[in-house]
Parts: structure tokens; sequence; C-alpha cells
């Protein structure tokens, strides 16, 4: 079953659990109820919404991640289960005393994914994507050269111009970009529960206050889907986060994804991702279904 990320962005809304459903209530009594195991995620975009405590915990109970949005739809914080999985401890346990070079093998192949797919991207765009697929066989255990960071230089020139700059803080392109990432960082982090993971034990980012480190290392590879479809709407003159635009984004979870598994839903494939990466831990043998992109994946997009 595909489940559904709900964004929340009406000023006047109600939020609360009405015998197994989410329950919106807007001001002018208009009332809408989703059942909550169709619900993959919530979006909280809204400084004016309000909700229920016992909403709350249900949706903890049921591993729903609620995030609520800051300024340029950045989440500000994100409610996480105090008990995401039967074997939680454990794993988290695991995740903690796995060897650093063990994380590098994994890492490796991540920006490896990454940087493959930002190059299908380009390519489907017919821009010049030939030093990204040199790069890709560059990069080392750990990325200790930073090739994605030389990847990412070349590729947003290639992708918006030499003038764009990737920044969070920005409105424009960048705002696209930002919600497009949150989208794909709720569907990421309800498979890192499932998998009963600890999302702020990361393999590469470090930040400190940083609770979702996991999510962010385990979502780069299907950035660049973001990205097309941020490429695609800039060609048609849209620039600026507008309803519509949101709607396609969440979209985005439901495009079929290539892997060495098969093939399935995005949100499928970051189900899948999670759930062998928490296995290769346990086995310290790599197995990770990491997603691939295909040339007719992107085609799809915009249509």
């Amino acid at each position: 079953m595909n489940l559904r990320i709900l964004e929340i962005t009406d000023m006047q809304a109600h939020l609360s659990l009405h015998r197994g459903f989410l329950k919106v209530s807007i001001k002018d009594n208009k009332e809408y109820e989703i059942p909550l195991y169709d619900i993959g995620g919530i979006i909280a975009n809204s400084y004016s919404l309000t909700y229920s405590n016992n909403l709350l915990v249900k949706l903890a109970e049921l591993n729903i991640p609620f995030i609520i949005c800051g300024q340029n739809h950045l989440p500000a914080a994100f409610l996480w289960p105090v008990e995401t999985h039967s074997l939680s401890a454990g794993k988290i346990d695991i995740q903690i005393n796995t060897r650093k070079s063990f994380y590098e093998k994994i890492w490796k192949d991540i920006i490896q994914i990454k940087i493959y797919n930002q190059f299908i991207c380009l390519k489907a765009l017919n821009k010049d994507s030939g030093t990204l697929e040199f790069l890709i066989k560059k990069v080392s255990l750990g990325d200790r050269e930073n090739i994605e960071a030389q990847a990412a230089k070349i590729y947003w020139n290639k992708l918006f111009g030499e003038s764009f700059i990737r920044d969070r803080n920005e409105e424009g392109i960048n705002s696209i970009l930002n919600y497009g990432y949150t989208i794909l960082r709720s569907g990421i982090a309800r498979s890192i529960m499932g998998a009963g993971l600890h999302p702020a034990i990361g393999i590469f980012h470090k930040n400190k206050y940083n609770i979702m480190r996991l999510a962010d290392d385990l979502m780069e590879p299907f950035r660049p889907i973001v990205d097309y479809f941020a490429y695609k709407e800039s060609m048609n003159g849209i620039t600026e986060l507008t309803p519509e635009v949101k709607k396609q984004l969440v979209n985005i979870l439901y495009l079929d994804m290539d892997s060495p598994r098969g093939r399935s839903p995005v949100i499928n494939r970051m189900q899948s991702l999670a759930y062998t990466y928490a296995y290769s831990l346990e086995t310290l043998k790599k197995n990770l279904d990491l997603p691939i992109l295909k040339l007719e994946d992107l085609q799809e997009i915009n249509m």
C-alpha cells in the first residue's frame, strides 16, 4: 500500500484524533477525515495550526512522522516516538558499536549512487554530464577526498547555471528544492522508524544539532529526483513554491524507481533501503538496496 504524505497549510486548521482517523477541522466548519493507516507522514506548514495531544500520541504509536516547518518550508521540529520497534534498543547498540571502517564502505556506495543519479538527471536534460561519470570512479572509502562536494559544484552549475547558489535560506528555486527535500526526509524518516534504527546515529553527517543525521544520509541518492523536478518547473517559468508545486512534489514519492531488488515506488525503495541498511550493520556485510535512476523514471515527472 502506498502511504500518503499530508501537508497542512490552512492557517485556521485544528488536527485531532477521531476513531482511528485524522480529523482536520477548519474555521468555516469544514471537516475532513483521513484513516491514520493510510498516512505515511504529516507536514505541519502553518504557524496558526493547532492539534490535540491524543493525536500526537497516536501518531507516535503508529510511527507516523509529524514534521513542523518553519521559514522557507524547512523542518523546525520532528515528532519521534520513544519506542519505534520491538528490537530498537538492540539495533541502536549495533549502530553505536559498528566500526568506522564499515561505515566508510557504506558511505562510498551511497555517494557513488548519488553522483550516478545526478549524472542521469543531467543526461535526461541533455546537459553535459561526462565529468560526473568520471568522478563516480574516484570516490574512495568514506569519500575522504570529498568527491561529493566536487561533483555538487559541477552538478549545480550544469543544472541551473554558474550564477545559481544552493542556499537553504533563499527563496525561488531554492524554496522548491527545500520543500522537495522535506518530503524525501519525511519518507525516509518513517522507513528508519520501521527498521528500528535511531535517526541521530548517522553515517557521515555529524552536526550535533541535527537529530535526523541518518535520514539525511540515506536520502542522498533520492535528491536528484527533486532537482530534476525543480529544473523542469523553472523551464516552465515557475520558480516559486505554489500549492500546485507542493502537490506535485508529494507525488514524487509514488514514482517508480529501480534498485538491485526490483522496481517499485520511491516510498517503497526508501523502506527497502532502511531495512537493508539495518541488516548490513547486523551482519557486517554490505547489502544496501540503493535506488537507481533511469531516464524513463524522470520522463514521468512534469508530464
